[in-house]
């Protein structure tokens, strides 16, 4: 026995539907890629300049310069390269519009056979070609979640993304510092190193969490990934202590 047009409706949705929680999914990406970078480029540089040259004023002010300047420029990269991003898909959006506005006869036929290769019996597809055409708003998210996998209403917001980033960065970065501020170099380097990969493993556990992981391994991942990557920042970082020195 066919369901009640609620229930078909519901279904529709299901297929068509906005990404739930796209911008939060979002930031988490950027907050994950700001803390980590922060933190390993941060830890990286400043234990190979602190064994290098042993002096704690040139690793503090390395440091906060690391951090600072990063910050920023993560901050500023991540703005352009979601606006860039969204300025393609409003046009690949327009486009899909001005398209739907010019042979709407034309999105209906391509409508009905896109639910026909989904399953849907010929009934249904009437339903739903008749609803979706009779609004136009609720098409056109249709057809550019169908046809360009973009969801109109879930785009990314370029200040939001540069926010999250610039401030994650400067949360993991301050990790590594803050241990030579308080302790001789000596001390400070194997603090330094032992908050920045602990702060790594707790944050990929609640990364873990909140994606529905074990989160010792998402967090033991995120270390070994970010360790690789410290290792080669503490080399190059050593290379120039020697050099400064």
């Amino acid at each position: 026995m066919e369901g009640p047009p609620q229930s078909l409706e519901a279904r529709v949705q299901e297929h068509h539907g906005i990404e739930v929680g796209k911008g939060f999914r979002t930031q988490l990406r950027e907050a994950v890629f700001g803390t980590q970078d922060g933190l390993i480029s941060t830890v990286g540089a400043l234990t190979g300049i602190a064994a290098g040259t042993q002096s704690r004023e040139a690793v503090v002010v390395a440091g906060f310069v690391i951090v600072v300047v990063e910050s920023l420029s993560m901050a500023a990269g991540s703005y352009l390269s979601t606006k860039s991003q969204r300025e393609y898909l409003e046009r690949l959006l327009k486009e899909e519009e001005e398209e739907i506005r010019r042979d709407p006869e034309g999105e209906r036929a391509e409508l009905r056979e896109m639910y026909r290769r989904r399953g849907f019996t010929e009934a249904e597809v009437d339903i739903i070609a008749n609803r979706l055409m009779s609004d136009p708003k609720l098409l056109l998210e249709d057809m550019a979640h169908k046809e360009l996998g973009i969801a109109p209403e879930a785009l990314e917001e370029p200040a939001a993304n540069a926010l999250v980033m610039g401030t994650a960065y400067v949360a993991g970065g301050l990790v590594p510092v803050i241990p030579y501020v308080l302790l001789p170099v000596a001390s400070a380097m194997p603090v330094s190193v032992a908050a920045a990969f602990t702060t790594l493993f707790l944050f990929g556990g609640l990364k873990g969490r909140i994606v529905k992981q074990g989160w010792w391994r998402s967090g033991f991942e995120m270390v070994g990934i970010a360790g690789l990557a410290a290792l080669a920042g503490f080399l190059i970082g050593r290379l120039a202590g020697h050099w400064v020195h």
